[in-house]
């Protein structure tokens, strides 16, 4: 308890993704159904030492000092809205559906420089985790639930970063059997059926959980008071949108450098 309550503390502050619980599980899980060739060249691109794993959170640790990737992270998409073209919600900087495709093309651009498309490689891994954070999709104008104050376990937050970390820390305490399900290597029909979809599906699928299951129960007061009640109505989507992020960006790297026949 005390590992957790610690974690509480350190993670919640950020209020970036999914934390690096979530973001080191997404490539954890990425890694697992990597073909060969997409292993390797994933290897020769990260620093020694370096994993799908460790590099999750990169993305927020440069966040300060990279101020022109700050609106890259998400996309305010009105909870009330219904599936349509998200562009007209995409800022001229970029955001989290628009980066996507642009890190994948420079992934793949062999003009590059290896520096180059590591990094491309760090912002591809983080930015599709944070696509599957419901929060990081969707906004009733709170700033994607950071303007709604919440007590959550006796412990004052957020909405939005209650998602990122704290659930998910609740969910690994009381759970014994997730980390194993969520990181075990899947059959091909069950990869094909989670990684499926375009990017368009992935943001809609994702901004229909915050709208059916992050903002729908969700108390009177102020703040609200949210206790294991809510964490247990929102574990099932947190690991459904792990494990789809996790098998979605394996599916992105085994496109980019496919297996040879």
């Amino acid at each position: 308890m005390t590992r957790f309550l610690f974690l509480f503390i350190l993670l919640t502050a950020s209020g970036w993704g999914w934390g690096r619980e979530g973001h080191a599980l997404i490539g954890v899980i990425a890694e697992r159904h990597l073909n060969p060739v997409a292993r390797a060249a994933v290897g020769e691109l990260l620093e020694p030492g370096e994993t799908l794993a460790s590099i999750g959170s990169w993305a927020d640790a440069v966040r300060g000092e990279r101020r022109e990737t700050s609106t890259w992270h998400y996309i305010n998409l009105p909870v009330s809205a219904s599936r349509g073209d998200w562009r007209g919600f995409c800022p001229d900087a970029g955001c989290v559906v628009s980066i996507i495709p642009e890190m994948t093309a420079r992934l793949r651009n062999p003009s590059l420089s290896r520096l180059e498309r590591g990094e491309a490689l760090k912002f591809l891994a983080h930015f599709v985790g944070d696509l599957h954070q419901p929060l990081h999709v969707a906004d009733k104008g709170d700033r994607g639930g950071n303007d709604v104050p919440v007590v959550f376990l006796d412990r004052p937050a957020n909405l939005h970063s209650i998602w990122d970390t704290p659930i998910l820390m609740w969910m690994l305490e009381n759970d014994d059997g997730l980390r194993e399900r969520l990181t075990r290597r899947v059959g091909l029909w069950e990869r094909r059926k989670l990684a499926g979809g375009t990017l368009d599906d992935w943001a809609w699928e994702a901004h229909a959980i915050s709208r059916d299951v992050a903002y729908r129960r969700l108390p009177q007061g102020t703040p609200m008071v949210l206790g294991a009640d809510y964490a247990s109505h929102a574990a099932p989507a947190v690991e459904i949108q792990l494990q789809r992020a996790g098998l979605r960006l394996a599916r992105i790297l085994n496109e980019v450098f496919p297996a040879k026949p």
